[in-house]
């Protein structure tokens, strides 16, 4: 069986008519493409956002603090509260506490918040004890009317209501004296307990105002805004993946941060954008999602902007919402820019002489203008010229093709 064609006294393998028919259909198109007429568009007027989803660093003025070596802690206050300076935050037992007298300590405090819990009971025996007295004095103001007029049939009956009412005034004195006593006994009780958990307990008191936190990562008081100006991509990438250490706080023998507080200021998202594509600049006003954080579309301002090799460093400043982030170190962010002027589809797009630009048809002349784009979508883009001598208006045609 022939293994080919022979040409010319050549033989000529199969493969070599595959290449050549592939030759022929490139050039068939580029033949067309190069007869076929330009698609037209006009410039519009309008207005697009563009959105890039990216992961943000969060860095905002905090202080991390720590306790005393301890064996047990209670806190005071909440996750995401607004202390003031030298508020009570917690209570920290020392290692070594007395579990067992703390136990009592908490009955007793129990006791006596059920015992003032009942006060309501305590005011309507109050109450009936003012009224047994009125009655008492009614009566024996009867008993000595009756004895001047020598009026003596109801006697029998005004002794008995007397001795009713003297019976029932005891019976409250009794009651009352008893309460008293008891309550004076859990307050007694109350007091010796506290006095023996004295040498074991230190108090933790707020050292500056701001939100307190009780999520501490290690880099509270590593990254903060006094920085910012000289955050680096490197330093982007050793933090985005950085893993805290988890940590104990209820049941630890090590002096460890126990709370950090937030200031309520200026906080900033920085975030390594994978492409220099960006239509931001600094000083701009953005739009920041945050998805599973903040159902709020929060405002931000373009703080920095650093084009790099193949990716851009972008730093964001906020004022507002540092609550939804409290917590939050890494997290997903979308970025969105809103402009408004002349529209062109985004295949009107061009580059020439690493320039970014439109073709504008004009009198069936037709000229590259060089255009800054300041937001794009899957179909439109907003774009502004460069060159003050380039003509570029609403309605003029562009070459989409």
């Amino acid at each position: 069986m022939a293994k080919g064609i022979i040409i010319a006294g050549r033989r000529v393998r199969f493969r070599f008519f595959i290449f050549l028919a592939m030759i022929i259909v490139f050039l068939i198109y580029l033949i067309k493409l190069m007869l076929s007429p330009p698609l037209y568009d006009t410039i519009k007027y309008g207005e697009v956002t563009t959105w890039d989803q990216c992961e943000g660093l969060v860095i905002r003025q905090e202080k991390a603090y720590t306790a005393p070596e301890f064996g047990k802690v209670e806190f005071f206050v909440s996750k995401g509260q607004l202390v003031n300076k030298d508020e009570l935050l917690a209570v920290v037992y020392k290692d070594g506490y007395d579990d067992k007298l703390m136990d009592s300590l908490y009955n007793t405090k129990q006791k006596i918040w059920d015992y003032q819990n009942k006060n309501l009971v305590q005011e309507i025996m109050d109450s009936d004890f003012d009224k047994i007295e009125e009655d008492i004095d009614s009566i024996v103001y009867t008993m000595q009317y009756s004895i001047q007029k020598d009026e003596f049939h109801h006697m029998e009956k005004y002794e008995n209501q007397l001795r009713g009412l003297l019976d029932r005034k005891k019976e409250i004195l009794d009651k009352k004296e008893s309460a008293s006593k008891y309550l004076e006994q859990l307050y007694r009780q109350e007091e010796d307990i506290e006095n023996k958990l004295k040498e074991w307990k230190v108090e933790i008191t707020a050292p500056e105002s701001g939100i307190i936190s009780f999520e501490l990562d290690g880099l509270e008081n590593i990254i903060t805004p006094k920085d910012i100006d000289y955050f680096t991509a490197e330093q982007y990438l050793t933090f985005i993946d950085y893993e805290p250490l988890e940590l104990d706080k209820e049941n630890t023998h090590v002096d460890v941060p126990l709370y950090k507080i937030v200031v309520p200021d200026k906080w900033y998202i920085v975030s390594l954008i994978p492409h220099k594509n960006i239509f931001y600049e600094q000083g701009d006003t953005l739009s920041l999602k945050i998805p599973g954080l903040s159902e709020e579309i929060i405002s931000a301002t373009v703080y920095k902007v650093d084009f790099l090799k193949d990716s851009t460093l972008v730093i964001l400043e906020m004022i507002e919402n540092i609550e939804s982030v409290i917590e939050a170190r890494n997290i997903h962010i979308e970025i969105g820019i809103s402009a408004e002027g002349l529209m062109v589809p985004t295949e009107a797009i061009t580059n020439k002489d690493n320039r970014t630009g439109v073709r504008v048809e004009r009198n069936g002349d037709i000229n590259f203008v060089e255009v800054k784009v300041k937001a794009v979508d899957d179909e439109w883009a907003i774009i502004e010229k460069i060159n003050d001598y380039d003509a570029l208006e609403l309605n003029d045609s562009v070459i989409i093709k």
